[in-house]
């Protein structure tokens, strides 16, 4: 035991010596450093992925390079800082600003799909507002419409293929919500949305049912005066949904409700001849 502690207060005091060491250095070359000097440390920095000391010194030699050749290299090192850093609304402002002030760069286009890629990490998940998610969609589809043989199309069809799938889960979330709470109107309007907006949507033939189960209860829990159009708005979503499918898993299901609607609305026929 105390050898474990013997080795672990002199591996302490190593990373002591070390971290200290490479602060005193950082801060020699921050505070009275050459240009070069500064460059190559930065850029080492960058190499570990230790943006915190890279992005200050970039920035000083972004200024005193300004109008420079020299400028466009760091400024793209300086962009990868920021997105490294995790700061995505950030690097997408300056990943934009570079493919328009170097767009004959030979970083332009990787710092358009970058830009992109900026705008889907800031997206959100399904439950929140998906404004950003869609604008992560027009983005990446926006570079492979001018790039559309780039070393990214592959990466960008799955983000746009990810993002797809938030979108189409948030609009089926949002329809459930309104068939828990038996605001069956909504559910039914939601639901046909979903499928309108996402015709290739993955639980298609779920939600299809969903909006004939939706009807059913809407006109069962409806007042008298619209029980009878409602319950044939229920013969008319079986109809246009599943008569032309087969198999649907949903079939027999489907079958029932129909079955119990044609009942129901006997039921309410009669009932109102003998009010």
């Amino acid at each position: 035991m105390q050898i474990i502690l013997k080795n672990l207060k002199y591996l302490i005091f190593i990373l002591s010596v070390v971290v200290l060491v490479g602060c005193s250095e950082y801060s020699k070359v921050l505070k009275k450093g050459t240009l070069d000097e500064k460059q190559a440390y930065a850029n080492k920095a960058y190499k570990k992925k230790d943006y915190v000391r890279a992005l200050p010194l970039y920035e000083e030699l972004l200024a005193a390079y300004r109008g420079k050749p020299e400028s466009e290299e760091i400024y793209f090192y300086y962009c990868y800082s920021n997105y490294g850093q995790g700061q995505y609304e950030l690097a997408a402002y300056h990943f934009k600003n570079f493919t328009e002030n170097y767009f004959n760069s030979k970083h332009s286009e990787e710092c358009a799909f970058m830009y992109a890629k900026s705008i889907y990490k800031q997206t959100k998940p399904y439950f929140l507002d998906q404004t950003s998610t869609q604008k992560a969609i027009d983005e990446v589809q926006l570079f492979l419409n001018v790039y559309p043989e780039s070393i990214y199309k592959e990466e960008g069809n799955n983000i746009i293929t990810e993002l797809r799938g938030l979108l189409q889960n948030k609009a089926f979330q949002t329809a459930m919500l309104y068939y828990k709470i038996e605001d069956y109107k909504a559910s039914i309007l939601c639901f046909k949305n979903a499928i309108k907006a996402f015709p290739d949507i993955e639980n298609k033939d779920e939600i299809e049912y969903l909006i004939l189960k939706s009807s059913y209860l809407f006109a069962k829990y409806s007042v008298i005066e619209e029980k009878s159009i409602r319950y044939e708005s229920v013969f008319s979503y079986y109809k246009e949904y599943f008569n032309k499918r087969t198999p649907s898993p949903f079939e027999a299901q489907a079958k029932d409700i129909y079955n119990s609607s044609e009942q129901e609305l006997i039921k309410h026929k009669k009932s109102i001849n003998i009010l």
